[in-house]
């Protein structure tokens, strides 16, 4: 049965999000702030899919409010491995496409697993393969802070809690060059700290920016369930004036090691397959590759 979902779903949907997904970092806190932080230009919308009253699938589909170009739009189905299969996906998909169809979405993009049946899934429902993630992990207990170059103080995004501004124009100006759906020529500093900071599990003691001359430079964000003990890379950016310099080595070791001193001992991360730098980076601090995700585009 197809019913709209709300936040009072969190629970259930962070566990089929778990389920679904084992490599993802995923808190019902973040689930219920995700629904009840969507502001109304997004005109989001959520449905579940439910056998004898347990949850076995998920949907949402909304405008995209970090860009300026009209008709961007997201979406997700979610369908639990052992209940595939059953109709419960091409049921939420209409859903989702109805919904699609009244906002006025001309492009979609969408996130799945780098399995068959997924992709069988995309192509029969006329979706275009954009981009492939690859996701890794590593154990940040092996890995060392390192020391600070000369001109660069390197401090916790605790620091920062009083006027953020600083990392979100750092984070923007790296975001623009990075591959992969997402568009942020829009996106003001209300969105970002709603989409970024401001989310439960987004851990302001662990992440940390880059600084010199008074200015940050370089950031990197983690988000956790620390009750689990793991954490999800949730970007990494250096200012373009400042690459080529090993800074965002730096940071990510630096975020690494705050992560193991708190309890954290496995780390995952998404990166492009096109994005070159940030996958040399990644091997250098031993992050292994789990396995792959990717995204495709619904145009209408």
């Amino acid at each position: 049965m197809i019913s709209p979902a709300s936040s009072d779903d969190a629970g259930a949907a962070n566990a089929l999000f778990l389920a679904a997904d084992p490599h993802t970092v995923c808190t019902a806190a973040a689930v219920r702030y995700s629904i009840e932080s969507s502001p109304p230009a997004a005109r989001a919308r959520w449905w579940k899919a439910s056998e004898e009253s347990e949850l076995v699938g998920w949907a949402s589909a909304s405008l995209d409010t970090m860009t300026a170009e009209p008709g961007r739009a997201f979406a997700s189905v979610v369908v639990h491995p052992e209940r595939r299969r059953r109709g419960h996906g091409s049921a939420l998909w209409r859903a989702v496409t109805g919904h699609l169809d009244e906002i006025g979405a001309s492009r979609t993009s969408i996130a799945t697993h780098a399995d068959d049946v997924a992709a069988d899934f995309a192509r029969a429902r006329g979706l275009r393969l954009t981009s492939t993630e690859t996701i890794l992990s590593v154990d940040p207990r092996e890995i060392e802070a390192g020391p600070e170059p000369k001109g660069v103080e390197i401090r916790s995004l605790s620091a920062f809690v009083a006027d953020p501004g600083p990392v979100y124009r750092c984070d923007v100006e790296a975001a623009h060059d990075e591959p992969g759906p997402f568009d942020v020529d829009a996106l003001t500093l209300e969105s970002w700290r709603r989409i970024i900071w401001d989310r439960p599990d987004f851990a302001h003691d662990l992440g940390v920016a880059a600084v010199a001359a008074g200015r940050v430079v370089g950031a990197t964000f983690l988000l956790v369930d620390r009750s689990a003990g793991r954490a999800m890379n949730f970007g990494t950016g250096v200012v373009r004036s400042r690459r080529g310099r090993g800074l965002g080595l730096l940071i990510k070791r630096h975020a690494l090691a705050r992560a193991a001193a708190a309890g954290i001992t496995r780390v995952v991360t998404h990166n492009d397959e096109t994005n070159a730098p940030m996958l040399a980076i990644n091997r250098r601090l031993g992050y292994e590759a789990l396995s792959a995700c990717q995204w495709w585009a619904l145009e209408r």
